[in-house]
């Protein structure tokens, strides 16, 4: 079976998945839509896709079986609910919601459809974290007791980005990614403590949101992990460093990936794994789960979504109170 896709939201993540979406096997993109005319005709013309007039258009379309959602964050909850309840399964990117209240509703609406549910995470399909997360597992380290990671995020391409009623600030759009991993690799966390603020950006001094803070998080394993988030260090990708009892492992994107390859016409280039490998990886994954080729262990479940939501909810909060909270 050949899935077909209809991507709601035509801006810069949309096309990363597009771009993914060219290297799937069973699934293919054929519909787009977008509430900016402009940004869904030039996505349409680019990827060879027809234009549907909204969402609703989208949803009753029988051709349509699956949405992929690059919608801005606090469209996520609803539009989620509204595509499973029309029949359709649904790959939606981080965040599943900007409140734990409309996660919760997701996760009442995924619990409540047979369609397939997936979250934009990523980092779950990037190597070598899935080996990472093998390791730690399985003991090769000891027990694990403290981890440390640096994530650098893109400077926000809308407004919308900073609004804590729109996008929520580096600690909801972006951290989100490692609440995920880190309580993936180590367990539910516990308690979070936060300090940072609107150091550089005037979008986040104008909203009040961060641009820069570092997280950290105990776990109910023990594992304490410290995370700083950044949108103003002019790169992307991240670093994780872990530390156990009989060892530890680094994961360093910024610095080195797995390849180097040089032409002629352009020099040295280092393809990213994140982007070569783990947007696509997540929808290829999304492809072969509605195909029945995979069990869906590795994706995120619609509570563990939830649950990354909830630990950088309360690390804002932690932000906002200037004390230690719990998710």
């Amino acid at each position: 079976m050949t899935v077909n896709v209809a991507v709601v939201g035509t801006g810069r993540i949309a096309r990363v998945h597009a771009e993914a979406y060219r290297q799937v096997a069973g699934a293919r993109l054929t519909t787009c839509t977008d509430p900016n005319q402009a940004a869904a005709e030039a996505f349409a013309k680019d990827y060879g896709l027809t234009i549907a007039d909204d969402l609703d258009a989208v949803l009753t379309d029988d051709s349509v079986d699956a949405v992929l959602l690059a919608s801005p964050n606090a469209l996520h909850a609803d539009q989620t609910i509204q595509a499973l309840r029309a029949g359709k399964h649904v790959f939606c990117q981080k965040p599943i919601s900007l409140t734990l209240a409309d996660a919760d509703r997701v996760v009442e609406a995924a619990a409540n459809s047979d369609r397939i549910l997936q979250h934009g995470f990523m980092l779950r399909f990037t190597p070598p974290l899935p080996n990472l997360k093998h390791r730690i597992a399985g003991g090769e380290l000891g027990e694990p007791i403290a981890a440390r990671a640096a994530v650098f995020g893109w400077e926000p391409t809308n407004d919308w980005f900073y609004d804590p009623a729109q996008g929520g600030g580096v600690i909801l759009d972006t951290l989100v990614h490692f609440g995920d991993l880190v309580q993936w690799l180590f367990g539910p966390a516990t308690t979070v403590y936060t300090a940072g603020g609107a150091y550089v950006l005037e979008g986040a001094k104008r909203y009040r949101s961060p641009d820069n803070a570092t997280v950290t998080v105990t776990h109910e394993t023990g594992v304490v992990t410290s995370m700083y988030v950044t949108w103003t260090a002019g790169h992307g990708n991240f670093t994780i460093e872990t530390y156990g009892s009989g060892g530890g492992a680094a994961v360093d994107l910024v610095h080195a990936q797995a390849m180097r390859t040089f032409e002629k016409s352009g020099g040295w280039a280092y393809p990213d794994l994140v982007w070569e490998y783990g947007y696509r990886g997540e929808q290829q994954y999304f492809a072969d789960r509605i195909n029945g080729r995979v069990d869906g262990t590795q994706a995120a479940t619609p509570r563990q979504a939830r649950d990354a939501l909830a630990l950088v909810l309360a690390a804002q909060r932690s932000l906002d109170e200037g004390t230690a909270v719990k998710p």
